[in-house]
């Protein structure tokens, strides 16, 4: 009995042991599977968080770039902006120096009319001697007037029409012709420029003098501010033409007058 009983214990226990090592062999098989998930989920988080910093380093370049791309633009704008500011500031002044634009500034306004209670008086008393024309305004006495002031002038109109360099004053029967504008009088000369040189100007004026000797109204008050239109006729060249002179010739006259020298 003491034999069996024996036998007994030898099989429970190792019963229990095969058991036991059964159960710790699964144990150390699940733990083992356990860390290598672990590890690949860390491999695949490292992975994952490598990706998204290599992105964001890609977005950070793309960012610069394009900020990069955006300052010059907005540089290259700015220029633009320069140069065309600069062009409109050429613009006007060529407009300016080509009387088409209308000019505010101080000045003198001088009035001429015809000396009609004189050539009455004459016609009445001296019927003889009488000379019609001894007593109108004539295109020579506006062209030597204006003129003679032309020194101090920078912008001159005759009832409003603009005078230019190439303008033409002439005599039409009892009117006169400017830039082929039909004027009658009275005449208003507008003069923009110093009003105290232009008014000197007009004392010492041969034309002045000889108007007032025959008793030609005229009159001219100084001006704080007066205004002149611009002109509005059209400028016509029949002859001469624009020389095309290329960058390669400006450096060869360049080089030509520096071994001159």
């Amino acid at each position: 009995m003491g034999k069996i009983k024996t036998q007994r214990n030898i099989l429970f226990l190792t019963g229990t042991s095969l058991i036991l090592g059964i159960m710790i062999m699964l144990s150390i098989h699940t733990n083992l599977a356990a860390e290598v998930t672990t590890e690949n989920n860390t491999q695949e988080l490292v992975g994952y968080i490598e990706d998204l910093e290599a992105e964001i380093t890609d977005l950070e370049t793309q960012i610069a770039t394009t900020r990069d791309q955006i300052e010059l633009l907005e540089s290259s704008q700015a220029e633009e902006q320069t140069h065309i500011s600069s062009m409109n500031d050429t613009l006007n002044q060529l407009n300016m120096n080509a009387h088409l634009t209308t000019l505010e500034g101080p000045g003198i306004i001088i009035t001429l009319d015809d000396n009609t209670v004189g050539a009455e008086f004459a016609q009445k008393n001296n019927p003889t001697t009488y000379v019609a024309s001894n007593y109108i305004v004539h295109d020579k006495d506006l062209l030597y007037l204006i003129r003679s002031l032309a020194s101090a002038t920078e912008a001159c109109s005759v009832n409003d029409v603009r005078i230019t360099d190439s303008s033409s004053i002439r005599c039409a029967g009892t009117i006169i012709l400017i830039n082929s504008t039909r004027l009658a009088p009275p005449y208003e000369i507008k003069i923009i420029g110093d009003p105290d040189e232009l008014e000197a100007a007009l004392l010492k004026s041969g034309t002045y003098l000889s108007l007032v000797y025959r008793g030609m109204p005229i009159q001219y008050a100084k001006q704080d501010s007066l205004t002149i239109s611009a002109y509005t006729g059209a400028y016509s060249t029949n002859y001469g033409t624009i020389e095309t002179v290329l960058p390669g010739d400006i450096d060869e006259e360049t080089n030509n007058d520096s071994s001159q020298e």
